[in-house]
């Protein structure tokens, strides 16, 4: 039936909802295969959802693979110079500083827990502070040697070179200097007790005081009597030295640091070592030197420094043994398979520790019959301000042959006042001047007696006769020495006047030169062993003879035999003879024979003379740079 007043589209509204739910349909369900709506986001990228758990074992495997990455990447971190950061905190202290308003909790007194005082000092309170008065060392005890130093050490160092000369034996003169310093007289300077004006506590407790070397000047004496300007002297190469480790513009904390290691190998550091030597009488500390008549040791005293030292020795050797499996060090650069200037091995270190060994105990019997306890305990770290007295010594190797000097000393310590500028009067240019070098210097000791370093040749009358009837000319016995690997070597000449002062010795055929390039120092040290031994062993490559002979030409000759003045007139006895000498250089000298052969220095020859037929070599290898230098190493900008 037809509705009447109905509007068509009215009449068939539900057909039209229906058709277009169908296309909608029929829409949705052609998009999931035409194209994919429904993605998921991983990361940077859409993924279909059949394809999340792909995705999601890819990234667990990456994420695997991570963990298990011996070696991952690290991410780049910014430098932070933490010194710098701390210097600058520290120089733009004071009281200026902003605080907090409130505490930020119960603080603890850590005083009370400590048991130690602590006094509280900050920049404005500090009132008057003067330049710390540091005491002086003792008057030096000097004494000189010779030795021939081990080829090995100038190809361990190469500045060696320069004090030795050109060709082998390196024999070279030396002098070592010895003073003794108080540290419980520093203390009293620091505490301000018994008239010292003090400094305040914080500053050299917060940092500790150490010795950081003795500086030695020396004067030379002229021929007018007079004695020449002063001159410092350079310690030798290898030298453990603090003072080179820190300057004026390095911060606080570098100071610390180098404090730190000073007072660890503090003995290295006051008693630096003698170098290495294959040929001479053993380095013996000025005060233990039976020559010295400048000291006043007891034989109990002198033996108890002498084990100190050899025992200080034994330990540094034992302690370069352990270290010796590390890899050689080739001084001159390179990868090569040069020799160094130290052994492969310890063989050599070894025999070295034994003939030490051997001396301590010969040494130590000597305490106990003296009814004296032998035993002694090593320094380590040491506290200085609790020492009575501190040995200190230096060696000097820039001496010339024949020449004569004297030498004072001062120690040199940390600066207590090293930048502590903002806790002084920064008004004051006086205080402030206090705080800028980083180490201070004790006052100059008196000068040493004069010591005589003997010349490399020289000689002395012991005999002369007066002229009698018959004979043309007097005559003059005369001995003429030579310094020759370590030891002095002696001939006898009979001349007339007129005669030139020269000879032709043999030597022993026991002495070689070591080629350094060729052959490693512990295989020449165990040649040395078997040679000392009495072994027949053949001579490896890189060992040559030594000339078997030895010329002395002294360019002087004999002018005149007179008698002498002043002698007794009822002797007749050639002792009364004067002698008189024309050197190289023009100069006119004179002898009497009584007095050449009761001087010190005649004596002195002759014993080296003498032990130069017995001595044996010292094994080669032995490090000639301290232990303790690389603590020290002056840092790079």
């Amino acid at each position: 039936m037809k509705l009447k007043g109905v509007n068509p589209f009215i009449q068939h509204i539900e057909k039209l909802v229906l058709g277009l739910a169908v296309l909608i349909f029929l829409g949705v369900i052609s998009l999931q295969f035409v194209s994919q709506p429904n993605q998921v986001e991983v990361g940077s990228r859409s993924v279909a959802p059949d394809q999340i758990y792909n995705e999601l074992a890819d990234t667990a495997r990456s994420l695997q693979s991570q963990i298990s990455d011996r070696s991952p990447a690290l991410p780049d971190v910014k430098p932070v110079d933490l010194v710098a950061r701390y210097n600058q905190a520290f120089e733009s202290s004071s009281d200026s500083t902003p605080k907090l308003a409130s505490a930020l909790g119960t603080g603890i007194d850590v005083a009370s827990k400590l048991s130690v005082e602590i006094t509280a000092e900050s920049g404005p309170s500090q009132g008057e502070v003067a330049a710390m008065p540091v005491p002086a060392t003792s008057t030096p005890i000097v004494a000189t040697t010779w030795g021939t130093l081990d080829p090995y050490a100038v190809l361990e160092l190469p500045e060696y070179a320069d004090l030795v000369p050109a060709a082998q034996p390196f024999d070279f003169p030396s002098v070592s200097i010895e003073s003794e310093f108080s540290g419980t007289e520093l203390r009293k300077v620091l505490e301000g007790s018994e008239g010292y004006p003090g400094v305040p506590r914080l500053f050299w407790v917060s940092t500790g005081m150490a010795i950081m070397g003795m500086e030695v000047e020396r004067q030379e004496l002229q021929a007018d009597g007079s004695w020449a300007n002063s001159q410092i002297v350079t310690p030798p190469p290898g030298t453990a030295t603090p003072t080179n480790a820190v300057n004026k513009n390095d911060g606080l904390a570098r100071l610390i640091t180098i404090i730190e290691r000073a007072q660890q190998a503090a003995p290295m550091v006051m008693r630096p070592m003698f170098p290495p030597t294959i040929s001479g009488p053993d380095w013996q500390a000025p005060s233990e030197s039976q020559t010295n008549s400048s000291i006043q040791l007891s034989e109990t005293e002198q033996a108890q420094r002498k084990l100190a030292r050899l025992t200080a020795e034994l330990e540094r050797l034992r302690n370069a043994g352990r270290n010796a499996q590390r890899p050689p060090r080739d001084p001159r650069g390179g990868t090569g398979n040069r020799p160094t200037g130290r052994p492969s091995s310890n063989n050599a270190n070894d025999q070295r520790i034994e003939r030490l060994e051997d001396q301590i105990e010969t040494v130590r019997n000597t305490l106990e019959r003296l009814g004296v306890d032998a035993e002694i305990e090593l320094e380590g770290a040491i506290d200085i301000l609790d020492q009575d007295y501190l040995q200190l010594w230096s060696h000097d190797l820039t001496v010339k042959p024949g020449a004569t000097y004297r030498y004072r000393s001062r120690v040199v310590l940390n600066n207590p006042y090293f930048r502590k500028g903002p806790y002084l009067d920064e008004q004051d240019p006086d205080q402030q001047a206090l705080t800028v070098e980083p180490f201070t210097k004790g006052d100059w000791s008196d000068w040493s007696d004069p010591i005589g370093v003997g010349s490399k040749e020289f000689f002395f009358v012991t005999e002369a006769s007066q002229p009698v009837v018959g004979a043309e000319l007097p005559q003059a016995r005369v001995e003429l020495y030579s310094m020759y690997y370590g030891y002095y070597r002696r001939s006898s000449v009979t001349i007339t006047e007129g005669q030139p002062l020269l000879t032709d010795m043999r030597v022993s055929r026991d002495l070689f030169t070591i080629n350094t390039d060729v052959i490693e120092a512990d295989d020449t040290a165990k040649f040395i062993d078997e040679l000392n031994a009495g072994d027949d062993t053949e001579r490896p490559e890189g060992l040559q003879d030594a000339p078997d002979r030895l010329s002395i030409d002294l360019d002087a000759y004999l002018i005149q035999v007179v008698n002498d003045p002043i002698a007794s007139a009822d002797d007749p006895n050639a002792q009364n003879l004067r002698l008189t000498f024309r050197l190289a250089d023009g100069t006119l000298i004179t002898r009497v024979p009584s007095m050449d052969r009761s001087s010190p220095l005649y004596e002195q020859a002759q014993s080296s003379s003498s032990k130069a037929s017995r001595a044996k070599l010292k094994p080669t290898g032995q490090s000639a740079v301290s232990p303790a230098a690389e603590l020290f190493k002056t840092e790079q900008p």
